[in-house]
């Protein structure tokens, strides 16, 4: 019979049609075989090969894996799946029909377990529901009883008690409830917790009371006065809700941490009075004053009033005291309980209800004519009256409207962190403070007052497994029955609750402003904090804000001046090193002498903010130091000011320093003065300090006919470029490359004059400014070698920084050693300066082991990370070493400059990349081969190599970009 049989099931039908096992997600292997039982071809029997058996081995090893990962339990699909699964091809070869059997019966006892898994799974999901459920009914009815619980006392306090509006207690629970079911709506749909819990911003009530005595001052109608404080309360909420969905739009929520620590914890402790004195005249019923008068009326004549709240907050203290705070359900479920045990006295004592209601124990009672669905249930939405708004009184209560929207500012950022930390979720700041827009901004388009989502109501709702949008939903739906009938059970709770639950928060919180900070602030800050309070409970909001924004500035000024020095130091120059380092050995002996070198320059470092308040401290410093080097015998000739690591400088300041370089050159007799922005567009203030020290009249010294490096005196021709300049002369330039030379014109000065260094002298500006402290450095060096020898330094100008780069934009260049003298000539003169010590047969000896190179402009002549094969000394050309991983990082090498040394001595790879800026470069190249033949024949002429690289890596880590100039840890090499 032939292969090719319809009747036969053949190896590539069994490999088309049956797919390797494969994971499907859960841990389970899938088989599928589709065309196999699709397939309209009636199958026959084959006896004559093995290549059948193939169909039943694969089926037994998917039957296998599917019973090993349904054992271990990672197989979890409903029952469609796994029929779709688990079907079986009709396999029917001779050969293997008792295999395909057996299969068949395995997948099919394992259809069978998974489909009484799924019925006893079906069986289950009902009890599961409803005992999910049941676990959230605790969590729900603990928030909502906690919202009618903390909204009494709360409730009775939004308006003062002078203020004659009926039912005012019943407005103000509402306008709490109202404003907590809006917070609980948002969070549910637009947070990101889903056991979060809104509150009306209780912490706001001191503004409250502000806002109403405001408007009371300017209305006494009843109408007039509920429509602007309603209206007050609505925009105050609508400001609140835009400056939280702002914050968040913009991802700028972090500026909330900008405010002072300390002004906010004094806040918080002034809150907390504001609320104690509130306890008191929610549970008295009066007007508290801090008079005599008011003593008398509020503490002393309604001490019988008073008694109760004191002896539950006194038994309360005691009871938290005793547990250590170990139970946080403590303080409300004790709360619930005044009201039982209040009851339960009167009843001990044989007190009267009736009685109890005369004497002022309990709120009013409703009007018994009212329903729980009367119009009173809209009051809080109708009270507003455009007509009867007095807008004098709500422009007079803008200060204060604008200290409550940045106090409400500080709960999102206290709050948000501290729950997530609670209950390990990771906070999104920006949504939580998007939804905080929300939320009051909608509760103030009805009036409504501020609210957020409140961490201690929201600890305890997660402990008791409160969490899921359906559960947040019921707290809105059984919030809403207590907004209806609330007032009805709010006459039966007695004045003593209230009162106590708002001590309780009034104390807690001046506790934590005033007691608990007394050790994490200094004297200074302490003192904010106490001025802050006081303020806060003698003259109110307004003039608290005020408090805090002076002692905000003062704590700033103090501390500035106090704790961080506008000068950071001062040293000599003596172990420093520039960029320059490729002097000849002429200029190197003048730097290296200790009485004309670089020990001749003092470097003065400023630091931190130069204001009025410190620059007079500045001036005083630098003149204290130069008066001590007087003293010492090391008069400087250059001074430089170092001002890198200042962060800003005032106008007052500014004018200081112009004023300190003065005083310098002329009390002191210091040369040139040099100044170090730290930055391309000068020094960081307003007053143009740069020009000012750097320019004018007042740079150029006495009895001068001209002034050196002076941009004002060179024309666009001069071959001689210069650092001030803001823009190189050829685009291929740096501004390293473009650096002045001191003694450009030393020469001219040198053939007018007889008395060469007073002539060089007269000619130098007396002040400088300089964008690093490397370029001032090579500034003050070029000084220092033009008074005792311009020529050394015109040599050095001329072979090292005046290449082909002139000549390619097409200058002339005078003098240039370069155009007149052969490149062997350059290159010999740069190894005898290089190889110090060294004789001309020596130096003849590595000159014929280096190769000559030609390069143009934007070659690369090595790549970061490529393999070190060669040394090469730049004979003429400009080239930028380039630190590809890094930003900026870069480095300029100039004629008789040798690269690429470290790699060749120490077998490193390049640890940059190596280009041409010049529109041409001749190098001169030692192979690894030469390099190692030189060191076997002759080790003494090797040796002038390993001292070069020593003295370049000693130069490195003495470069003055690379030292901690007053560090303790970094010591010269």
């Amino acid at each position: 019979m032939s292969e090719n049989s319809p009747l036969l099931l053949n190896d590539k039908a069994v490999a088309d049609n049956i797919s390797p096992p494969r994971n499907n997600g859960g841990g389970g292997i899938i088989v599928t075989t589709p065309s196999l039982n699709e397939s309209p071809h009636t199958p026959t029997i084959d006896t004559g090969s093995d290549r059948h058996r193939r169909s039943s081995v694969v089926a037994i090893a998917a039957a296998e894996a599917i019973l090993q990962d349904r054992r271990k339990g990672r197989t979890q699909h409903a029952q469609q799946e796994y029929e779709s699964f688990y079907r079986i091809p009709s396999l029917t070869s001779i050969g293997s029909l008792e295999a395909d059997v057996a299969a068949k019966e395995r997948l099919e006892d394992e259809r069978s377990k998974t489909k009484q898994k799924i019925s006893s799974d079906e069986c289950h999901l009902v009890p599961g529901i409803i005992q999910q459920i049941s676990s959230q009914i605790p969590a729900v009815i603990i928030a909502a009883g906690l919202n009618f619980m903390v909204g009494i006392p709360f409730g009775a306090s939004y308006f003062p008690t002078e203020l004659q509006l009926q039912g005012k207690e019943v407005l103000g629970f509402r306008m709490f409830l109202f404003s907590t079911m809006i917070a609980q709506l948002v969070i549910t749909f637009a947070s990101k917790f889903d056991n979060g819990i809104g509150l009306q911003m209780v912490e706001n009530v001191p503004f409250c009371l502000e806002l109403a005595r405001i408007v009371m001052s300017e209305q006494s109608d009843e109408s007039g006065t509920t429509s602007t404080l309603f209206f007050l309360f609505g925009v105050s909420s609508v400001l609140v809700g835009l400056v939280f969905y702002l914050l968040g739009r913009l991802e700028m929520g972090r500026i909330v941490y900008f405010f002072p620590s300390h002004v906010l914890v004094g806040c918080i402790g002034g809150i907390g009075v504001f609320i104690t004195i509130t306890a008191i005249e929610v549970a008295t019923n009066t007007t508290f004053s801090f008079t005599p008068q008011g003593f008398n009326d509020s503490i002393v004549s309604q001490f019988n009033l008073l008694l109760p709240v004191f002896a539950f907050e006194i038994f309360l203290r005691l009871m938290m005291h005793a547990t250590k705070g170990k139970y946080s359900l403590l303080p409300p479920v004790f709360y619930c309980l005044i009201t039982p045990v209040f009851y339960f006295s009167l009843y001990a004592l044989g007190v009267d209800i009736e009685d109890a209601e005369d004497a002022g124990y309990f709120f009013p009672p409703i009007k018994s004519t009212e329903s729980a669905f009367s119009w009173s249930l809209l009051d809080i939405f109708t009270e507003i009256h455009f007509w009867n708004i007095s807008w004098k009184a709500v422009f007079k209560a803008i200060p204060t409207m604008m200290s409550l929207t940045a106090f409400s500012l500080i709960h999102v950022p206290i709050n948000i962190p501290a729950f997530a930390i609670s209950t390990n979720t990771e906070p999104d700041m920006n949504a939580e403070l998007i939804a905080h827009g929300y939320s009051n901004f909608i509760s103030g388009i009805f009036g409504g007052l501020q609210n957020y989502m409140t961490y201690s109501n929201g600890v305890i709702y997660s402990k008791s497994n409160g969490r899921g949008k359906c559960s947040s939903l019921a707290i809105v739906a059984l919030t809403g029955f207590i907004f209806i009938y609330g007032p009805l059970l709010c006459v039966y709770v007695p004045r003593c609750m209230a009162g106590t639950l708002l001590l309780h928060v009034g104390i807690d919180l001046f506790i934590e402003g005033v007691v608990e900070s007394y050790h994490d602030y200094d004297s200074l800050e302490y003192s904010g904090i106490i001025l802050i309070t006081v303020t806060m409970t003698l003259a109110g909001m307004d003039a608290a804000l005020v408090a805090g924004f002076i002692a905000a500035l003062s704590t700033y000024a103090v501390q500035s001046i106090t704790y961080q020095h506008p000068i950071k130091g001062a040293m000599c120059a003596a172990t420093l090193r520039s960029s320059a380092w490729n002097r000849s050995g002429e200029a190197q002996k003048i730097l290296l002498d200790k009485k004309k070198g670089r020990e001749r320059i003092l470097v003065i470092q400023c630091q931190g903010h130069i204001f009025f308040g410190n620059s007079t401290i500045l001036k005083e410093s630098v003149l204290e130091v130069l008066v001590e080097k007087r003293r010492s015998g090391d008069d400087p000739i250059v001074v430089i000011l170092d001002f890198t690591h200042v962060l800003a400088i005032d106008s007052s300041s500014a004018m200081t320093i112009e004023k300190l370089k003065d005083s310098i050159i002329k009390s002191f007799g210091v040369e040139v003065v040099i100044f170090v922005c730290g930055h391309e567009d000068g020094f960081r203030c307003h007053y143009d300090l740069s020009l000012k020290v750097n320019g004018g009249a007042a740079n150029k010294r006495e009895g001068s006919s001209k002034r050196l490096l002076d941009p004002i005196d060179i024309g666009e021709e001069d071959p001689i470029m210069f650092e001030t300049c803001k823009a190189p002369i050829h685009p291929n330039t740096s501004r390293a490359q473009a650096r002045a030379s001191v003694t450009a014109r030393a020469l001219d000065v040198s053939n007018s004059h007889s008395g060469y260094k007073n002539a060089v002298m007269a000619d130098i500006p007396n002040s400088h400014v300089c964008e690093t402290l490397d370029d001032a450095l090579i500034f003050a060096e070029d000084v220092l070698v033009a008074v005792q020898d311009a020529m050394i330094l015109q040599n050095d100008v001329d072979d090292r920084f005046r290449s082909n780069i002139l000549e390619g934009s097409g200058m002339a260049v005078k003098c240039s050693k370069t155009q007149q003298s052969s490149l062997e000539e350059i290159a010999r003169a740069f190894l005898t300066s290089l190889c110090t010590g060294a004789n001309a047969n020596e130096i003849d000896k590595i000159y014929r082991l280096l190769e000559p190179e030609m390069y143009c402009y934007n070659d690369i002549v090595w790549t970061q990370g490529d393999e070190s094969k060669s040394l090469k000394l730049i004979v003429d050309g400009s080239l930028l070493s380039l630190l590809e991983d890094e930003d900026g990082a870069r480095e300029s090498c100039y004629p008789g400059s040798i690269v690429g040394e470290l790699g060749l001595l120490n077998g490193t790879r390049r640890l940059t990349t190596l280009k041409v800026i010049s529109d041409k470069a001749v190098l001169y190249s030692l192979s690894q081969e030469k390099w190692q033949l030189l060191a076997c024949e002759d080790p003494k002429v090797a040796r002038f190599i390993d001292v070069i690289a020593i003295r370049y890596l000693s130069h490195r880590i003495q470069h003055v970009s690379n030292h901690n100039l007053f560090g303790k840890r970094s010591l010269p090499v």
